[in-house]
């Protein structure tokens, strides 16, 4: 098999897994934007079942009692947020198959660039310390520091498998010109990422906030939610002005000084999920935090992250390239 079609073939699962991570951020979102997180509230198993239950007669009719001697206080059964759990954790379970492919699928590279495989390893070893991760959240009764942990870990993993898939494909990125970037063009990619994974952890805190004033309010008088948010609400509303301009001259520049269409994708995708997040950000502070907002807002988020990672690293090893070429012409 020639090395053309064995990179193509790791693309493809790698590619497939990225896409399958992201929707397990959505459904996560979902999970926890519609309380379904304890709609099972064992693991692995479901109600004590590998195919939960599709009415509460299936089970035993003192079920509450022992899960209340369990610790899990007012379990009581609701069919849509049981499969809702549910079909979040098979879609865990095939993002683990995905990725296992693709570390599967990253061994030829072991022979010229062993860091593909490497990265591919790590996103795999990190999938399995995230079931592990949501099993401890259902024993702790959905602890919302651990939800925090459960979420970022998700944007680790997607970020080495966009590495791995980069980094296979340094050979094509040298032919992308970065002459005409500013020198600071770099350094302001790095701290959007930065500045853009902090937006990040702020809005999983405030999250965490809404789910605490939620539980107060018996779920009622959503109206009053927003007033009774803590500071770190209008830190993480405004700072996202700052990071909304700067990525924006960002995309301006990248899109006006390169010539390549994948950059050109990229950027003009990054504008409009910043665009997306501010639409979302404003319906939550406008409309009460309307439950379809909330997930939708993390999901366009994480893929911010993800693809601000992609275009810094396309323009580094552009760069590392371009910059091979001047010394070595400077030299002749």
């Amino acid at each position: 098999m020639s090395e053309t079609i064995k990179t193509r073939r790791f693309w493809v699962l790698a590619g497939g897994t990225i896409a399958t991570i992201y929707a397990l951020i959505l459904v996560g979102g979902i999970v926890r934007a519609t309380g379904a997180g304890m709609g099972c509230p064992d693991w692995p198993t479901c109600f004590g079942q590998w195919i939960p239950p599709t009415s509460e007669s299936q089970l035993p009719a003192n079920y509450q009692q022992i899960y209340a001697d369990r610790g899990y206080l007012e379990t009581s059964f609701n069919v849509r947020k049981t499969w809702t759990e549910y079909l979040n954790r098979l879609l865990g379970v095939f993002t683990g198959l995905t990725i296992l492919l693709t570390l599967l699928f990253s061994l030829p590279f072991r022979r010229h660039d062993v860091l593909v495989t490497h990265l591919a390893l790590a996103g795999f070893i990190l999938v399995g310390v995230q079931g592990w991760l949501g099993s401890r959240v259902v024993a702790s009764n959905l602890n919302p520091g651990l939800i925090t942990i459960h979420m970022l870990l998700a944007q680790v993993i997607v970020g080495l498998v966009i590495a791995a898939i980069i980094r296979s494909a340094r050979p094509r990125l040298k032919q992308i010109n970065t002459d005409r970037l500013s020198t600071i063009a770099y350094p302001l990619m790095i701290l959007a990422m930065v500045l853009g994974l902090l937006q990040l952890v702020l809005g999983t805190q405030v999250r965490e906030a809404v789910d605490l004033i939620a539980k107060q309010s018996n779920y009622v008088n959503r109206h009053l939610w927003i007033d009774n948010l803590p500071v770190i609400f209008s830190i993480h509303k405004y700072s996202a002005i700052v990071l909304s301009l700067l990525s924006g001259w960002l995309i301006v520049h990248l899109v006006s000084r390169t010539s390549s269409a994948l950059l050109h994708r990229l950027n003009w995708f990054l504008a409009f999920l910043i665009l997306g997040t501010i639409v979302m950000g404003m319906s939550m502070d406008r409309l009460n935090l309307p439950i379809y907002a909330q997930p939708l807002h993390l999901w366009m988020a994480s893929l911010i992250f993800g693809t601000q990672l992609s275009i810094l690293m396309i323009v580094r090893y552009a760069r590392s390239s371009n910059d091979t070429g001047i010394n070595a012409n400077a030299l002749t």
